[in-house]
Order: structure tokens, then C-alpha cells, then sequence
């Protein structure tokens, strides 16, 4: 909580007139430490920590070795690694038999020499068609079916779509729907209940 300053000082500072007053050099008499001056006094702090520990403060620790074992598979692969390196070193090449190899360059028939020419000419001929060479040709719109049949089955359809549009509900006849699946009723539930019991 802050002192209450007293009213007749605050009325002393509100009559003085500025221009009175002199400029006076703010003095700093409480001067913080340096940076250094901080870290030598750290570096003294710890140094004397150290030198002043003492080893009964230690508590004893076992370490855990934790050996990891390999898999059945990687020691089966091992063993089949070993196994094919010492039949590769202990190999004779004496034992080796003498083979003949037989080039097997099959040569293209003239046949397919010339069905291979006639695709590179057909690919060249399309490659470098020219449209300008066009005709122009008008397309003429074949029914396949006759013109007798078409119309009477879109008279056919016609009629079905006029028969369903006009169709009046008065003529239908009251029906009694019979439920095949019915759910059982509590009497029967309860009777299916007892004989649980």
C-alpha cells in the first residue's frame, strides 16, 4: 500500500513554476553487476559445489544389459548363409563338365519381313494423310426396321402411355391384405415365458 503524500507538499509542487527549476545530472548509485562479474561468480558457485560434494550422497544403481536375441528365421537364414559360403569356397572347378552353347538367333521369314513393311507403310500413309483429299459425302439415315412396322409400335406405345395417363382410380376393387408373418401376441409371449420356466 502506498503512502499518502501530504496536501500541503502537493500544493508546493503545483505553485512552483517550471521555468525555476535547474537541470540537475540523475547520479546512478546502485550499480548491477556485469555479465562477467555474473559468470565468475557462477563458475566460483559451482566450484565449490563440486569440491564441497560429498560421495555418501550417491545412491548405488544396477545397470540393465539388455540382449537382444535373434529370431529363429534370422538363425536358420544364418546357417543357410554359412553353408552357401562354404560350398562356394570349397568348389572344384575340375567337376565342371564341358557344354557347347547353342545360339538360338531365329531370323524373321520373309513373310514376316514383309507383313513388318507393310505396317511401317500403312503407319507412314496415316501419319501423313492430307484431309484436302477428302470428298464430301452426305449421310443417309437407314431405318432398320420397316416404315409399316415402326409406326404401328409407336401407335402400340402411344396407346400404352394414353392408358396409363387416363386411367381412373374407380375402377379399382377393394382388397383385404392376409399378414403371413404376424408378430405373437402378449398372451402368447407369456405362455412361451412359463414353459421356460
Amino acid at each position: 500500500m502506498s503512502a499518502k503524500v501530504p496536501t500541503q507538499l502537493l500544493e508546493e509542487i503545483n505553485k512552483t513554476d517550471s521555468s525555476s527549476l535547474r537541470h540537475v545530472e540523475a547520479q546512478v548509485k546502485n550499480l548491477l553487476p556485469s555479465n562477467e562479474a555474473i559468470i565468475q561468480e557462477k563458475t566460483a558457485e559451482l566450484r565449490d559445489t563440486i569440491n564441497n560434494f560429498s560421495k555418501d550422497q550417491l545412491k548405488h544403481a544396477t545397470t540393465e544389459e539388455k540382449i537382444f536375441l535373434p529370431s529363429t528365421d534370422e538363425i536358420q537364414h544364418e546357417k543357410v548363409e554359412v553353408e552357401l559360403r562354404e560350398r562356394i569356397g570349397s568348389f572344384h572347378k575340375e567337376e565342371l563338365h564341358h557344354t557347347d552353347t547353342e545360339v538360338k538367333n531365329w531370323l524373321p521369314t520373309e513373310a514376316d519381313i514383309g507383313q513388318e513393311k507393310k505396317q511401317q507403310e500403312l503407319k507412314q500413309s496415316i501419319s501423313c494423310f492430307k484431309r484436302d483429299s477428302l470428298k464430301h459425302a452426305e449421310t443417309q439415315e437407314k431405318n432398320p426396321l420397316p416404315e409399316t412396322e415402326a409406326i404401328e409400335q409407336e401407335k402400340k406405345d402411344n396407346e400404352f402411355r394414353q392408358s396409363i395417363e387416363g386411367f381412373e382410380k374407380t375402377h379399382l376393387k377393394h382388397a383385404e391384405t392376409d399378414e403371413k408373418n404376424p408378430l405373437p401376441t402378449s398372451a402368447e409371449i407369456a405362455e412361451e415365458k412359463a414353459a421356460k420356466k
